[in-house]
């Protein structure tokens, strides 16, 4: 099978499927496979023609094309409802679309191999419905791709031009700053401008600088940890949700996945927060400027409310000497004041430094900023400042960059992991939403004859809340009923009607896609086609009726539909529509075709057709105690309707007083 063998693939459409997946298999095993997300993302295709494109990659292979079995606008209907409710029960956007890809057809081999599919979706779900799988898949979305942020704290040094040239082949400098250096000057020089520095070093020796780094790797993990942790940490949630899910998948024994443990234990440290160090590092730095200037503040306050409650007795002595020859006043000042001001300085840096965790040589850095000296007002030293403040970015950064460094090393190589993990997740989830959609609609594996036939019992219409179950057969189907291959189905207004001929509808196309039906047990042939005509909404004009009778033609002929039409009397004048709907299911029963009509001239209909014609009917057995209609919703073999008016006038004469329940009472008496 070729590209150009799937229909609507032609040579231009295979040059841009061949381009994106980058050659012709590739692109074929993404089309049959349901590649869905994949083909989207080419340019010029949107979702809608992706997931076209698919069903028809699908159909080739079968002999079969999405559009043969859904032969009227109302089938599609249906079909397109049917569909609105199984993608809306997947969890993720992937198995949405790549369900979304299944279709009714007459293969019986594609048939079966969907039924085998399904069965299996119904053991997976049986496990894990009631588990939170379904929670954590929903929250997978496809894995970011972002670029890692650039490296701006640190840099890199190498005294090779080979090295530096292979650091620029393998695209680290588009992360980090990347040096070439020379001389020890320089590799000191350029240590003045961050936070770390490592050195690559080949010729120099640089045991002589302290805040360089030697370089002990060369591989990413070591010389940029980010490089490695920034996927995991741009996909933390996504993350999380795959591992939760993955677990819960091992416990029920389902899949195994090799190196999970490790991959969920180190995802867990991706935060950089987690070490206590770096985190008290951080705090110091982000509020120790602060604290100072408050504790400035607090300290003028304080010295200028106690010297102005002070006073300073000089003796003789100690005024001649501060007049003499060399003489100072703040001396003097400092010599009776010194003991308060080095309190109020002990209790500001107290303040300051109040929670803050300060260890070792931190604690003489502060001092440097609040300085000791005996002098008003107060400031704090910026020039000691700046120097705590480069020393704890070095050392958070140091820190930061150790528990990175083991962190990404135990995480390096393990990304292929996760985005294997990932995607047999979203696999999964494709039989997994299935399969709840199986068990939350109560839907049961049909059987298939050989005979043209359909029927079911306990049918329930999904397109209802709570239904009331429905059994009805046309054909051979083994279910109770008359063998009748062709139906007419009379009723009551409001009877039901039209819902089972939905329910036939949806059992026919479940069935045919290979999936569950929503009745309790259902049987049918395999049918080339369904023709669903819905109600007209009126009798038509000459050229309307015209277009409509050239759509029944294509019913003549021996291929196996099934025929479903709802009041077709509309269309014309109710003679006329009598013959026309006698001679459609002559036409069909001759070709070995089922089919059911629902009509209000189910007699007339009997009297022209030429071939057996059953006729079955829906019953309103009367009226409940609140006046509503009883109605038998499973129509009853061989049997015409009593129709509705009888019944609702007989409502309106229980309900209307005087001489309106009169006329209601003499009009009801006509029926009688």
């Amino acid at each position: 099978m070729k590209l150009q063998d799937i229909p609507g693939v032609g040579a231009k459409l295979s040059e841009k499927l061949i381009a994106h997946y980058g050659g012709e298999g590739a692109a074929l095993k993404a089309l049959l496979e349901g590649d869905v997300a994949g083909l989207a993302g080419m340019r010029g295709m949107s979702l809608r023609q992706a997931t076209a494109l698919v069903q028809r990659a699908k159909g080739a292979v079968y002999g079969v094309s999405p559009s043969d079995f859904l032969s009227t606008e109302e089938a599609v209907r249906i079909y397109e409802s049917l569909m609105e409710m199984l993608v809306g029960s997947a969890h993720t956007d992937y198995a949405r679309m790549k369900l979304s890809t299944f279709f009714p057809s007459s293969s019986r081999e594609m048939i079966d191999e969907n039924r085998r599919f399904a069965q299996s979706a119904r053991l997976c779900a049986e496990e894990l419905i009631d588990t939170d799988l379904g929670i954590h898949l929903s929250r997978m979305k496809p894995l970011r791709k972002g670029v890692c942020p650039r490296v701006r704290s640190r840099a890199l040094a190498v005294d090779s031009a080979s090295e530096y040239r292979d650091l620029k082949e393998r695209g680290i400098d588009k992360v980090i700053d990347v040096h070439l250096v020379e001389s020890l000057i320089e590799l000191r020089d350029l240590a003045q401008g961050y936070d770390g520095v490592t050195f690559i070093s080949k010729t120099l020796d640089s045991l002589s600088l302290s805040e360089i780094e030697e370089a002990q790797e060369v591989e990413e993990w070591y010389l940029v940890p980010e490089l490695v942790l920034h996927r995991y940490q741009d996909n933390r949630d996504i993350l999380e949700a795959v591992f939760e899910a993955a677990m819960i998948l091992r416990l029920y024994d389902l899949p195994s996945f090799d190196g999970l443990k490790g991959l969920v234990e180190g995802s867990a440290k991706l935060g950089e927060d987690d070490d206590p160090e770096v985190r008290r590092l951080d705090r110091l730095n982000s509020e120790l400027e602060g604290r100072v200037k408050e504790a400035v503040v607090w300290a003028n306050a304080e010295l200028k409310r106690r010297v102005e409650s002070s006073s300073v007795t000089l003796a003789g002595d100690d005024l001649l000497s501060a007049l003499g020859r060399g003489g100072d006043l703040r001396d003097l000042f400092r010599s009776r004041m010194g003991e308060t001001f080095r309190e109020v300085l002990k209790a500001a840096r107290d303040r300051a430094s109040i929670d803050l965790e300060l260890k070792g040589a931190e604690r003489a850095y502060l001092e440097e900023v609040i300085s000791s000296e005996v002098r008003y007002p107060l400031e704090e030293d910026r020039e000691a400042f700046g120097r705590l403040h480069r020393e704890l970015r070095k050392k958070a950064e140091g820190k930061r960059l150790k528990v990175r460094r083991e962190l990404a090393r135990d995480l390096a190589g393990k990304w292929p992991l996760v985005e294997a993990l990932h995607a047999h997740l979203l696999e999964f989830d494709v039989s997994f939403s299935l399969g709840c959609f199986i068990l939350e609609r109560g839907l049961h594996m049909p059987q298939f004859l050989e005979e043209p036939c359909i029927g079911f019992s306990e049918g329930r219409t999904l397109f209802i809340d709570g239904p009331e179950p429905v059994s009805y057969s046309v054909g051979p189907a083994g279910l109770g009923g008359p063998k009748e291959r062709t139906a007419i189905l009379s009723g009551v207004n409001s009877g039901g009607k039209t819902t089972l001929m939905d329910l036939v509808a949806q059992v026919a196309i479940l069935a045919h896609m290979g999936f569950p039906a929503p009745a309790a047990e259902s049987r049918l042939c395999v049918f080339k086609s369904l023709y669903y005509f819905g109600k007209s909404r009126g009798t038509l004009g000459a050229g309307a009726f015209e277009a409509t009778m050239r759509k029944f033609s294509i019913l003549a002929g021996g291929e196996r539909k099934l025929v479903l039409a709802d009041e077709l009397e509309a269309i014309t004048e109710p003679g006329a529509s009598a013959k026309i709907i006698a001679s459609l299911l002559d036409e069909l029963s001759r070709g070995g075709s089922a089919a059911i009509f629902v009509s209000h001239l189910a007699e007339d209909v009997a009297r022209f057709a030429e071939t057996d014609v059953r006729i079955d009917g829906i019953e309103a057995l009367g009226l409940d105690e609140d006046d509503r209609l009883i109605v038998d919703r499973s129509p009853k073999y061989n049997r015409l309707a009593k129709s509705t008016p009888e019944l609702i006038i007989e409502r309106l004469a229980r309900t209307s007083r005087g001489a309106e329940r009169e006329f209601y009472a003499r009009l009801l008496s006509k029926f009688r």
